[in-house]
């Protein structure tokens, strides 16, 4: 009775760089053509949930914020209130008259004079117009604590750009490895078999001729 013997064949030929450009090559234009199928399904399905979802959500958010900082949230409204406000009004009377007094105490003599009224008058127009910024900036500062809404654009998948013959070539790669490893743990598994069965004919063998 011959002995079992196990040949192991040639391994398969792992691929070459050529063979995955050629790859790229193919299926780039199909990928690219998928990606501008789907964009704009993506952008539109953005589009669609912001406008059935974003105003909940806003609102979810201030609630929340409300419910775990009720003191702050009412203290930012109240500000935002003055400050809206503040930006329309007058100088009131106090400070009107405040600057008035501050501003003939520098004219002196000069005061009731037509270059004095007139120097009174710009300056005046120009405290009020400063009284008014100070409010438009404390808005200003306000909205910027504030999570106001920001239009972008719908982001969708660019599968191209990572589609490139280096990612072919590591794709490829990485299949071949796995399947020579599997190729040479198949081999390994039936030698191991094959001698365990050669074995067991031997040892039934030598009980026959004891």
């Amino acid at each position: 009775m011959g002995g079992t013997s196990v040949q192991q064949p040639s391994p398969p030929a792992a691929p070459t760089t050529g063979e995955s450009i050629a790859d790229w090559v193919k299926y780039a234009p199909e990928v690219f053509a998928e990606q501008q199928r789907q964009a704009p399904l993506q952008a539109q399905q953005q589009v669609d949930l912001a406008q059935q979802y974003a105003g909940q959500y806003g609102t979810a958010m201030r609630d929340a914020q409300q419910a775990m900082y009720p003191e702050t949230a009412a203290l930012q409204e109240q500000m935002a209130g003055q400050a809206s406000a503040g930006m329309q009004a007058e100088m009131p009377d106090w400070q009107k008259e405040e600057y008035r007094s501050g501003m003939a105490a520098n004219l002196g003599s000069n005061v009731g004079s037509g270059m004095g009224a007139d120097y009174m008058s710009t300056g005046m127009l120009q405290a009020q117009q400063g009284y008014q910024n100070y409010y438009r900036n404390l808005g200003l500062s306000l909205a910027g604590r504030q999570q106001l809404a920001s239009p972008t654009m719908p982001q969708t998948g660019q599968y191209s750009q990572g589609f490139t013959p280096q990612s072919v070539m590591g794709n490829d790669q990485q299949g071949y490895n796995s399947f020579a490893g599997l190729y040479g743990s198949m081999y390994g598994a039936n030698a191991q078999l094959s001698g365990q069965t050669a074995g067991t004919n031997l040892g039934i063998l030598g009980r026959w001729g004891g």
